[in-house]
């Protein structure tokens, strides 16, 4: 269909190399012709804060690419000496790469499968991820009580919950929901990134990642998780 209408798609593959089983294909491998990829180094690298930014562009857009360049020769200054060699060593690949991405991919599907079991026993309602480290719970569950604890939007959720927990997370609101629907955004990501690899890495890699693990190399995240779970089921 895109073809057919010489339609120009712009495919956001940031996340793509953390596919839990890491099965990502490309929209690109079916009409390379017209697709634009954006990248990173940011989400699948782990390198947060290193704001180096990439598109490719198919043969057939060089026009589109040559205009765009113009533009942002005028829009953004020149990306830093470290970043541009760390993005030369991750764009490299090669085995370490490969082996970090498949360690990556083992503790964020061992702890996004954690918290959704833990939240779920207290009631939430959770698609289960297949990649990346965010999950987007719903506590309309609890609305009822909830609603007598004077909390009637996702916003209301989040400012009680900092308030009362500690726990910091988004309101589903910010992301397109209704605000009276009790859906959050929560970010799997406050650990020690270089402990939870080194942590994996003792076990086979074609091996599941035992029960302990996420309390031993994630602490942080489960005892969040776990305030969180108690205070909304209180």
């Amino acid at each position: 269909m895109a073809s057919r209408y010489n339609v120009i798609l712009l495919s956001d593959e940031i996340y793509g190399e953390l596919d839990f089983e890491g099965n990502h294909i490309s929209i690109a491998r079916y009409y390379p012709e017209g697709t634009i990829i954006s990248s990173g180094l940011s989400k699948w690298c782990g390198a947060g804060g290193w704001r180096l930014g990439t598109f490719a562009f198919p043969e057939s857009l060089d026009w589109l690419l040559d205009g765009m360049a113009v533009v942002s020769s005028e829009t953004f200054t020149a990306t830093s000496a470290p970043i541009q060699y760390a993005a030369v060593k991750a764009f490299k690949g090669g085995q370490r790469m490969e082996e970090y991405l498949t360690q990556s991919r083992r503790v964020l599907k061992n702890l996004a499968h954690r918290v959704c079991q833990t939240l779920r026993s207290a009631g939430a309602e959770i698609a289960q991820p297949k990649g990346a480290f965010y999950i987007f719970p719903d506590f309309s569950g609890h609305k009822e009580h909830l609603a007598q604890r004077g909390i009637t939007t996702s916003r209301e959720l989040c400012q009680q919950a900092l308030q009362e927990t500690g726990v910091a997370f988004l309101p589903g609101s910010e992301f397109g929901r209704p605000s009276e629907e009790l859906t959050v955004r929560l970010a799997l990501v406050d650990f020690d990134g270089q402990a939870a690899l080194d942590g994996a890495a003792r076990y086979p890699a074609d091996d599941e990642l035992p029960d302990t693990f996420v309390e031993e190399c994630c602490g942080r995240v489960m005892e969040a998780t776990n305030r969180l779970a108690d205070w909304v089921a209180r």
